[in-house]
This record gives C-alpha cells, sequence and structure tokens, in this order.
C-alpha cells in the first residue's frame, strides 16, 4: 500500500513528465536567466489523468488550457532544486482580448509548480506572458511564448 508521501511524489513525477511531454512536441519550454531556468508549458488539460485533476482541482475538458510554469535554482548542489516564487501574468488572443492568468502553487517535496487554467478554443493561437519572481531574490523573470491549441 502507498504511503501519502509515496502518491504525492508519484503525483509530482506525472505531473513534471506530462509537462515534459507535451512541452517537447512544441518550441522551447524553458528560458535560462543565470542562477534560474524558467520552464513552461501550456496544453489541454484533458489529456491529464482523471486522479490528478481531481486532486489538484483542475477542470478537465479540451477547452481548458492548464498552464504550468515552474523556477528552477541552476546553482544548487547535484541537482537543480525548485524555487518558491511568485508567479503572474495574463494571456491575449490575437484580436488583443486579454484575460489574467490566477496561478495556484503546488508543492511537492523539493519541487514548486505554478498552474492556471484559461479556456480556448478550437485553432486559437494564445500568446502567454508570465512573469516569475523567486522568493529572496530581487530578479524578475519575463517569459513570453505562443501556443496554438487544437481541441477537436
Amino acid at each position: 500500500m502507498k504511503t501519502n508521501k509515496t502518491k504525492i511524489f508519484s503525483f509530482g513525477i506525472l505531473f513534471g513528465l506530462f509537462s515534459l511531454i507535451f512541452g517537447t512536441a512544441y518550441a522551447d519550454t524553458a528560458k535560462s536567466f543565470g542562477k534560474h531556468t524558467v520552464y513552461y508549458n501550456a496544453f489541454p488539460s484533458d489529456s491529464l489523468p482523471s486522479q490528478m485533476t481531481q486532486r489538484y482541482q483542475i477542470q478537465r475538458s479540451k477547452n481548458m488550457a492548464l498552464v504550468n510554469i515552474s523556477v528552477v535554482d541552476n546553482k544548487s548542489s547535484l541537482m537543480p532544486q525548485g524555487v518558491k516564487s511568485k508567479v503572474s501574468g495574463e494571456v491575449k488572443n490575437l484580436m488583443g482580448q486579454s484575460k489574467p492568468l490566477n496561478f495556484k502553487e503546488i508543492h511537492e517535496g523539493e519541487a514548486y509548480y505554478y498552474i492556471a487554467q484559461v479556456k480556448v478554443d478550437h485553432e486559437e493561437v494564445v500568446n502567454f506572458y508570465v512573469n516569475a519572481k523567486p522568493q529572496n531574490n530581487g530578479a524578475s523573470y519575463d517569459v513570453n511564448f505562443t501556443k496554438k491549441f487544437i481541441t477537436k
């Protein structure tokens, strides 16, 4: 029988794996800022397992995109470590209409993930404007990326 710690660790690995899989199908999904790297991705939430969406209160739908941001300290000892951060942002469609992204923090072990959801339509092109400010650091990092969603 799995313990709660094992289950949480498993969800963290699974969440990271989904981010990696969906991120590598498109353009670069990381931007380095010297000491830190910001990893970013957006994909339809219906591709996530229902257990995961229930646990993190994610609306599972082909028309709901999940935005995943994580900040990693590159200077950590053996492995890069997640950094608690303040993440904010907005999305804009090609018509210039914008919506704020309301990020929720997920902390599992040494990892920090920041997720937000936004409604998307079939073949909609969305521009993401994200700002990540690592805790205990004066720097603030801007990451902008564009994604086309196929929802049918």
